[in-house]
């Protein structure tokens, strides 16, 4: 916009407080010149500031106002000066009279005669408040009342017979007070001195109403332009977690494929989570280092499906098997224990299972790991399913869920899965991570808990499929409280 449209668009509250800025001041100046309110000085200035015309800057101050009783003090006088009033017109007073004459309390008194003893104003002889100096030298104002009657003032700018003055005030209790105040300042930029120059003569209007119109003022009146390309505030109303939205959309995307969910408890026995998934007692996965271990008790499934898994063990791994160790709970470390859950609870064959389930490893938190994470497992129970039809599954959520990344099949190894093989994903930003594994069920899983159809199983890690959703490189961002990136991201 030129400098005369810009001009031509100002309100009347913008052009007053231009036309008092001259160079540089602050908002208590400006109302001051303007005999504006202090909402109306900022909002002004704000506007000013947004079109380029002034420089606003907001300071964080000290500032030294009045009290409570500093309030009350700068209008009926500070204790010490309605002492002096009475001893002016008595020259001396009793002391216990004092109080009850000049109807102060018994703790201001004391302040009175403290703060005039200190200025050898007065003194006190056989009981008697005695006044020391002439008249026209106890009526002159002392540094504490111009003091109080400057407020407010910056703490950092107090000349040194204020500061003096505050030291002494700030011992007596509600007299004064500190806060931190935003104090705004405003400098005039080269645009603004131009536009300064190029103010319309006269007043503009700025409101249409109907008495203006019955008239013909308007006619040759000049009207405010109104700027609809202005810049205005952002709005930001309630929304969704981006996350949490993520994970919603995955449970309804997966319920829509036809799975059905899984649930289950967040302290889980080493039962489900190792035993009943075929990972020998010894195993180092269950080692203190690897597992979260929680001192409550939780129970077993029957004693038929224990014994399965018992005896499945014995045969294969070749040790003697501990109940004991069986009960121990622990924080869910896998969400694959709801699948073996799921598996002896007689579900429907054929059948598609899913859960989204909170898991807790004691893992080194980096921008890919996190002690306390999300998985989406899944299981598919059919009597034709074979291992092609878990990479395409595995291959259709990654095109969901990431779409447009490269991904890679790497073969690996899980005590519970054979094949089995790790899913990973290409980050624009960070390259290659791992998602998760996927594997077909092993026999010494599936028959146990009276399965005799293959069983095709996956554990991916939903945290870092949502870093490609939400265009993060850092995982823990997923849980951040960064007001902008909760504002910015979207699912």
């Amino acid at each position: 916009m030129d400098t005369k449209k810009l001009a031509e668009s100002l309100s009347e509250n913008e052009i007053l407080v231009l036309k008092n800025l001259k160079a540089k001041a602050t908002a208590r100046e400006l109302e001051q010149s303007t005999g504006l309110i202090q909402v109306e000085v900022i909002r002004a200035l704000q506007w000013l500031d947004n079109k380029k015309l002034v420089k606003l800057k907001k300071e964080e101050k000290e500032i030294i106002d009045l009290g409570k009783l500093g309030q009350e003090y700068i209008s009926k006088g500070l204790p010490e000066r309605n002492l002096l009033k009475h001893l002016l017109k008595l020259k001396a007073i009793r002391f216990e009279d004092a109080q009850k004459r000049i109807g102060m309390s018994k703790e201001e008194l004391q302040a009175a005669l403290g703060a005039l003893k200190k200025k050898l104003l007065v003194a006190i002889e056989h009981g008697r408040i005695i006044l020391k100096v002439s008249a026209d030298e106890a009526n002159k104002k002392t540094l504490e009342e111009k003091f109080l009657e400057a407020l407010p003032l910056e703490k950092e700018i107090l000349t040194p017979e204020n500061k003096f003055a505050f030291n002494e005030l700030r011992r007596r209790k509600e007299i004064v007070d500190v806060k931190k105040k935003s104090i705004f300042s405003a400098q005039i930029t080269d645009t603004g001195k131009k536009v300064l120059q190029a103010l319309p003569k006269g007043k503009m209007i700025e409101t249409i109403t109907p008495d203006l119109l019955k008239g013909d003022e308007w006619k040759k009146a000049k009207f405010k332009r109104y700027d609809v390309a202005v810049r205005v505030p952002e709005i930001y109303g309630g929304k969704r977690q981006a996350y949490y939205a993520f994970l919603s959309d995955v449970k309804k995307e997966l319920i829509r494929l036809g799975f059905k969910e899984m649930k289950g408890p967040t302290v889980e026995s080493e039962f489900w989570n190792f035993d009943a998934l075929f990972q020998p007692q010894f195993h180092v996965a269950r080692d203190w280092s690897a597992t979260y271990y929680a001192n409550v008790s939780v129970k077993l499934p029957s004693k038929e499906i224990v014994n399965a898994v018992k005896r499945q063990h014995e045969k294969s791994w070749q040790y003697k098997w501990q109940l004991e160790k069986a009960k121990k709970a622990i924080l869910r470390p896998q969400g694959t224990s709801l699948s073996v859950r799921t598996l002896a609870n007689k579900p429907e064959i054929p059948g598609k299972y899913f859960a989204i389930a909170r898991c807790y490893r004691p893992d080194v938190i980096d921008a890919q790991h996190l002690a306390e994470f999300n998985q989406v497992e899944g299981i598919i129970l059919d009597k034709d399913i074979n291992f092609i039809h878990l990479l395409g599954q595995l291959k259709q959520f990654a095109e969901v869920f990431a779409p447009g990344q490269e991904i890679k099949f790497i073969p690996d190894y899980y005590p519970f899965t054979e094949p089995s093989v790790q899913l990973s994903v290409k980050h624009p930003k960070i390259g290659w991570i791992e998602i998760g594994g996927a594997g077909i069920f092993r026999e010494e899983v599936t028959k146990p808990l009276g399965i005799d159809v293959p069983v095709i199983a996956w554990g991916l890690g939903i945290d870092r499929l949502a870093m490609f959703k939400l265009n993060v490189k850092d995982i823990r961002m997923l849980f951040s409280h960064d007001l902008e990136w909760l504002r910015e991201a979207g699912a």
